[in-house]
């Protein structure tokens, strides 16, 4: 037995775990080598849907070529999902990090391998380069249109805004990667000389200086927050330039410093998200039950619940500028994006996004559990796709074109409806991103093997007069 029984007791029964040091390295691995029939029937019908996903793509640029972004919104809104998950999730590490945390320490490398799948964002995002279209009229300034298009990229610099985009998203990989690499590091120097075939030489290759000296884990420390406090600059930047190059810049008079906020929460909602779900299912199913305490989705718990709450003040704040406002273009934004065209998904985006987790996160019992929490997670994962859907389509498709540099969106566009090739690259996209983080739990443990050791030194079980009580104690 790795650890021993779940302690605590009434409403917190359960709540805490105590893992043995002794025996977590090699519980933790021969879990990871495990190929048990649930892991190989997900990996067979993500692989699946990877090929469909790979097909969508090949029959759309068949179909439709590069020359126009409407064909490719659904495409747009599948990368801006995945980019929501992958680029928010190696956040949720750093940031409980900094915290000092105790509860995240069977969260973080769950949170840091969705870095691999950022490789799939990036290389998803080559096309989008191509079919976005350029900031300079191609037909020259007539009247009723702009010389350039309105955009966060004044007097269009050189390169922009594509290789400023491919620079940044490129950018958030390479750091997440090296999170990721900084935090596993003292895992695979410890199991470099036990691994063998393929993951012994990438572990001796990868770890082949670590000898956890004092200075090392110095070094590595100073690294997780050097790195993470970067990575937290540019993915709020990134998030800005996304959800204004290919949403507010390919609606005609869209102006919003709310949206691109609107954004970022939406995506550390999505992420954190997609950590619970993670981790209810290797709890549940996974066989780490000894090593993921209801305290760790207990915490989660409130942090999900107050940015569901940010999401839906945004969103009023969003709303409730441009019905004031009143000028034309901005009612015809509303009816586009909330009360006409896809009102129907953003009704869907409102009940996933805030109805839906906010009443089951509002219950204290709910929130103690660990379903409760995941499902709240689950829920603000479609409620981020739905967001996704109901903002990426709309603005390929708002303007197709010329129009695009007109000044402002005169009439309310008709929906743009997804066709076979569309649902093959949002299906089969999100089963490719489930397919390469289950492989990725294949070469790395899915938990921070030291961090957990580090966690039993710190907590024991004991007893003050007639009760039983967690004590906990702090390293700084």
């Amino acid at each position: 037995m790795a650890a021993a029984e779940p302690k605590g007791h009434g409403q917190h029964s359960g709540m805490w775990i105590y893992p043995d040091a002794k025996v977590i390295s090699q519980d933790v691995s021969e879990k990871s080598k495990d190929m048990a029939k649930p892991f190989r029937t997900a990996l067979v019908v993500t692989g699946i849907l990877f090929i469909l996903a790979i097909v969508g793509f090949i029959a759309r640029a068949a179909d439709d070529g590069f020359d126009e972004i409407g064909p490719w919104g659904y495409y747009t809104a599948l990368f801006s999902m995945l980019f929501m998950v992958t680029s928010g999730a190696p956040l949720a590490a750093c940031a409980f990090r900094f915290t000092k945390s105790h509860w995240r320490r069977p969260l973080s490398r769950v949170a840091e391998l969705f870095s691999i799948v950022s490789i799939l964002n990036l290389l998803m995002f080559i096309p989008m380069m191509i079919v976005l279209p350029s900031l300079e009229n191609p037909a020259g300034s007539v009247e009723g249109q702009m010389e350039l298009r309105r955009s966060i990229w004044f007097e269009g610099p050189i390169g922009a805004p594509h290789a400023w985009n491919l620079a940044g998203v490129a950018f958030l990989t390479i750091t997440s990667i090296a999170i990721l690499w900084t935090s596993a590091i003292a895992d695979m120097g410890e199991a470099r000389h036990s691994a063998t075939g393929l993951k012994g030489w990438l572990y001796r290759k990868l770890a082949g200086g670590w000898y956890g000296t004092k200075r090392q884990w110095n070094v590595q420390k100073a690294g997780l927050a050097l790195l993470g406090a970067f990575y937290f600059m540019i993915v709020v930047f990134m998030h800005f330039t996304i959800s204004s190059d290919y949403a507010q810049s390919l609606i005609p008079g869209w102006k919003d410093s709310i949206f691109p906020v609107l954004y970022t929460v939406t995506a550390f909602q999505a992420s954190l998200g997609a950590i619970l779900v993670t981790l209810f299912i290797l709890r549940r199913w996974g066989g780490y039950e000894g090593y993921i305490g209801k305290s760790t989705f207990w915490s989660a718990s409130k942090v999900l619940l107050g940015l569901t709450l940010l999401w839906v003040y945004h969103l009023f704040a969003f709303f409730i500028t441009f019905w004031y406002g009143r000028l034309e273009v901005e009612q015809n934004i509303i009816k586009y994006l909330i009360v006409d065209t896809y009102s129907v998904i953003f009704l869907l985006n409102l009940a996933f996004s805030f109805v839906l987790p906010f009443a089951v996160l509002v219950w204290n019992p709910v929130r103690r559990s660990d379903w409760g929490p995941s499902l709240a997670g689950l829920l603000a994962l479609i409620g981020g796709l739905m967001f996704n859907i109901r903002i990426f389509v709309g603005s390929a498709n708002a303007a197709p074109g010329e129009n695009i540099y007109h000044f402002l969106l005169h009439k309310v566009p008709a929906p743009a409806y997804p066709d076979i090739w569309d649902l093959f690259i949002v299906v089969g996209g999100l089963g490719a991103a489930v397919f390469i983080y289950l492989v990725s739990t294949r070469i790395l443990p899915i938990l921070s093997i030291w961090e957990v050791k580090e966690g039993t030194f710190y907590q024991k079980w004991g007893k003050l007069h007639r009760g039983e009580y967690q004590i906990l104690g702090k390293p700084e």
